[in-house]
């Protein structure tokens, strides 16, 4: 059944947040507003990062301010001060073997594991969505280089990341495709991986992302994986035009979102 965008809109209209509803336009091409919404920009500590749960006072962390980048860049706003400092916050903290790590001052009993300064998994995971989120700067080349130097090494036997291995993986494939090329042997291992793995269990959430970075690194419907993707998601709306998260039933709108950058990418806006 093909994807009813209609439907997924409606429902970010009655259920999202202010800027969640301004991404929605924006991503349909009707927004106006040029400018960061100031509820987001309000929330910018002075390093230049975001906070930990979006909460002002919080310390500034690395998943929070990837998050406010890829935002940022539905709303056309990946040249604004708010996302230049972002920017400038991730590439402060990239360690000089190539390694993105939380603040060992963020530990706390509720800090999610991907997020653990003590886990070498969360390490692979920030360090994939730092750079990936990083190819957006022209400042970062080198930067992103390192770190797939470093992902390079925490490949297991199936092709995939190791730690949070899906996760991970698709993160990466950006940086991996723009570093080292579609064809390049650890770039094929990834994507061979996540294909593998693709199965009709994983949440619509899931699945969005993954094609969402794979889009990102270049591929398109032609690859057995993105195809096979992209017919599972549009398997997966449900009657009220939304999509299922990992984080039911909070994270529906969210995801939402994430299938309709998904249909931009691939021109199906109608």
């Amino acid at each position: 059944m093909p994807l009813n965008i209609r439907q997924a809109q409606t429902f970010i209209e009655l259920h999202g947040t202010a800027t969640e509803r301004a991404r929605m336009e924006a991503l349909r091409g009707s927004a106006t507003d040029t400018v960061t919404p100031p509820e987001l920009a309000a929330l910018q500590n002075p390093d230049g990062g975001f906070p930990y749960g979006f909460q002002a006072g919080e310390p500034s962390t690395l998943h929070h301010t990837c998050q406010v980048v890829d935002w940022l860049e539905d709303l056309g706003q990946t040249t604004s001060q708010s996302a230049i400092a972002a920017y400038a916050f991730l590439r402060s903290r990239q360690t000089l073997g190539g390694i993105w790590r939380e603040d060992p001052a963020l530990r706390r009993d509720d800090l999610p594991l991907w997020m653990d300064p003590d886990s070498t998994a969360a390490d692979i995971y920030l360090t994939a969505l730092c750079a990936a989120t990083l190819l957006r700067d022209e400042d970062a080349s080198i930067g992103v280089d390192r770190a797939v130097v470093w992902l390079q090494t925490q490949q297991g036997r199936d092709g995939l990341l190791q730690g949070f291995k899906l996760h991970a993986s698709w993160m990466a494939m950006p940086a991996f495709a723009e570093m080292l090329g579609q064809e390049a042997r650890p770039t094929r291992r990834l994507i061979t991986g996540l294909g593998k793995a693709l199965t009709p269990e994983w949440a619509a959430s899931m699945i969005a992302e993954m094609l969402r970075r794979l889009l990102d690194a270049g591929y398109s419907l032609r690859t057995e994986v993105v195809a096979r993707g992209w017919e599972l998601l549009q398997q997966a709306q449900q009657p009220d035009g939304s999509f299922e998260s990992e984080e039911a039933p909070e994270g529906a709108v969210a995801a939402t979102l994430a299938v309709l950058q998904v249909a931009r990418l691939l021109g199906r806006t109608r």
